[in-house]
């Protein structure tokens, strides 16, 4: 009789495996809330205190930390006799999970002392020995491989490639584990909690892309352990999504996901060419196109509505490459059918991270991540002229828009829609000049618009500018130390100036 050790905190299924497990000749060893779950759906079980001749101590924390079950686990098929020796039997199969760490240091309220009584040691120890002698022992961590398990045994076995697949899943596991543990108590040192000393990201291939940045790059997406295999978003259509397209679609539908209004982002190299909100997906749709047509040629758009059959005929009328949306009509996705290589990707809910992380030469560089928050209640009106309601719910819309193109930003808009966006400049008067002259490129109208900037304007000049295209009003960050000139400038030329003290750099 082959004998499975069975320690879960979650009893999801598991009696039917173990009752599975019984057909097939195993002997159930279990202990504690395993042991009586078991036995209470009709599961013979063999206590661990019978194999060990040690009961639990320590209020639990002991149960299966002994030589007979470890001993019993780590054996080699030449250890045989050894064990005969010290009476102790193989173990075949391991069946653990660990304790809800994660789940108990995610609450915002989180008990010191109950995070640590719920840091796993038997149970990680358990599937550690499991997984390293996975050669001559089924390991067990998931409880997803419980049917197809169980079917194997029932004929012709677990083959060798299958046992290193479930070890390195175990392993995996026990990483992520000890990689939340760390990053929870690197919180507790005294240092700044939102940028602790240790920070561990264990990740896992989820699926090869169709390339990377460039098609002579491989490219790969991969998930944090724990996230799930399951890609991040559904895609209902169209070619496989590369690196870019990627990099594109969190751009499009965070900008998107930013406003509470009906809003259409169209993003090109993760800067939006064109940002609408509107009443519905249609009207945000063509709002944020007539910015710049030319530029979205090609590009990627975010909604954060449901996607109309109307909207998709829009958008089908010129070249796009992704779109990506919270969901659709079922009319729309057939209406996108008519063009089959267009990307259709649903995300459902969008997950934010609290912290930006990039690699560079010498290492990795950890932000907190920037949440574009308008943030009024630190804005100065510091012109002469101060903007009426229609004028300041204008200006929050330009600061929030200029928040998300790459520095140095400037943008034009109206309350509903970019007019003009200049990105990337090495100097501020040249965005601004690039801003109006997109604007003038796509027909429209600079007079009365309103100027975002996403840095202080180091002299009067963008001013000046600004006047001599009749710009309404201008919102930038302040703090240069010519702030007076830029102020007596807008004074000058009766423009409203309000000083946001935030910048919104974007690299």
């Amino acid at each position: 009789m082959k004998r499975a050790l069975i320690s879960v905190y979650d009893k999801s299924g598991i009696d039917d495996f173990a009752q599975k497990l019984v057909r097939n000749n195993y002997e159930i060893i279990s202990s504690g809330g395993t042991a009586k779950h078991l036995s209470e759906n009709g599961i013979k079980v063999t206590l661990v205190r019978e194999i060990t001749g040690t009961k639990e101590m320590l209020d639990g924390r002991v149960k299966t930390l002994h030589p007979h079950i470890f001993g019993g686990i780590l054996a080699r098929e030449q250890d045989g006799e050894e064990l005969m020796k010290l009476g102790i039997g193989f173990f075949h199969m391991v069946v653990c999970d660990l304790y809800p760490f994660e789940d108990v240091v995610s609450k915002p309220d989180v008990d010191f002392e109950n995070a640590i009584e719920n840091i796993d040691i038997g149970g990680v120890s358990l599937i550690r020995a499991g997984a390293k002698n996975f050669e001559r022992v089924i390991v067990i961590s998931d409880t997803a491989d419980f049917e197809w398990i169980a079917e194997k045994i029932e004929h012709d076995g677990v083959t060798f490639e299958e046992r290193l697949s479930l070890a390195k899943k175990s392993f995996m596991y026990t990483t992520r584990y000890d990689s939340a543990i760390a990053n929870f108590l690197s919180r507790q040192d005294g240092r700044d909690q939102t940028l602790p000393s240790t920070i561990c990201i264990p990740i896992v291939k989820i699926a090869d892309l169709r390339y990377g940045e460039n098609p002579h790059q491989r490219g790969a997406l991969y998930r944090e352990l724990g996230q799930g295999t399951a890609l991040p978003f559904e895609k209902h259509q169209g070619k496989k999504l590369s690196f870019i397209n990627i990099i594109d679609m969190e751009s499009a539908i965070t900008i998107a996901n930013s406003f509470a209004e009906v809003t259409a982002a169209i993003i090109k190299h993760t800067n939006p060419c064109g940002i609408g909100i509107g009443k519905d997906t249609l009207e945000a749709y063509q709002r944020a196109l007539s910015t710049d047509s030319m530029s979205a040629f090609g590009g990627i758009i975010g909604l954060n509505r449901k996607v109309t059959e109307k909207t998709a005929m829009e958008i089908i009328k010129s070249f796009k490459e992704v779109v990506v949306a919270p969901s659709y009509d079922t009319g729309a996705l057939e209406i996108f059918k008519k063009k089959k290589n267009l990307r259709i990707v649903q995300i459902d809910k969008q997950t934010y991270r609290t912290l930006d992380y990039r690699a560079f030469f010498g290492g990795w560089l950890i932000q907190e991540t920037d949440t574009y928050e308008i943030n009024e209640n630190e804005w100065e009106f510091v012109s002469n002229r101060k903007p009426d309601e229609s004028e300041r719910n204008a200006l929050r819309f330009a600061w929030k828009v200029v928040g998300f193109v790459k520095s140095n930003a400037i943008v034009l808009t109206d309350n509903t829609r970019t007019i003009g966006i200049g990105a990337g400049q090495m100097s501020r008067i040249d965005a601004a000049e690039l801003a109006v002259k997109k604007a003038k490129q796509a027909g429209l109208d600079v007079k009365g618009t309103f100027l975002a900037s996403d840095a202080f304007f180091p002299f009067r000049d963008s001013i000046d500018f600004a006047a001599k295209e009749a710009i309404t009003a201008v919102i930038e960050p302040g703090g240069s130390k010519r702030d007076s000139e830029v102020i007596e400038a807008a004074n000058e030329h009766n423009i409203v100036l309000v000083f946001t003290h935030r910048r919104h750099f974007r690299h």
